[in-house]
């Protein structure tokens, strides 16, 4: 299955499968910017349904949302304009139902005002049954 990307102006999200199976897929999402104008980015904020996930900005990534923390991985940039981003990923076997909904990005910078990608719907399906 081919990845989907989604891009406003120089705001795009990157999501690997657009079908989750519980405890069969990974949850791999990408916020991307790619801004030519070499404005000075601030920020990238991944946010599901209206809610803060995670971000990066200079100092790091900064995780929002604690309970998703303890079961999942994020790393970014925002050092480089033209290849600043944000990465989160849920492994398999820690995603939960309430990982689906509405996901969307937004990007900061200096002189400008906040840009925010596509949004796109993560659906997860099925019933995880755990192993012994």
């Amino acid at each position: 299955m081919f990845p989907f990307v989604a891009a406003y102006a120089l705001t795009s999200i990157q999501v690997q499968n657009s079908l989750i199976q519980l405890g069969k897929t990974d949850v791999d999402i990408r916020c991307l910017v790619n801004d030519s104008e070499n404005e000075r980015i601030k920020g990238i904020q991944l946010i599901r349904s209206n809610t803060n996930i995670v971000f990066v900005t200079e100092t790091g990534v900064r995780w929002q949302d604690k309970e998703l923390q303890q079961r999942a991985v994020a790393d970014g940039s925002v050092m480089n304009a033209t290849s600043s981003f944000l990465h989160m990923a849920i492994v398999r076997q820690n995603v939960m139902k309430n990982d689906g909904g509405i996901y969307f990005c937004k990007s900061f910078a200096v002189y400008r005002n906040p840009q925010e990608s596509q949004k796109f719907f993560l659906n997860i399906t099925g019933n995880y049954t755990f192993q012994f």
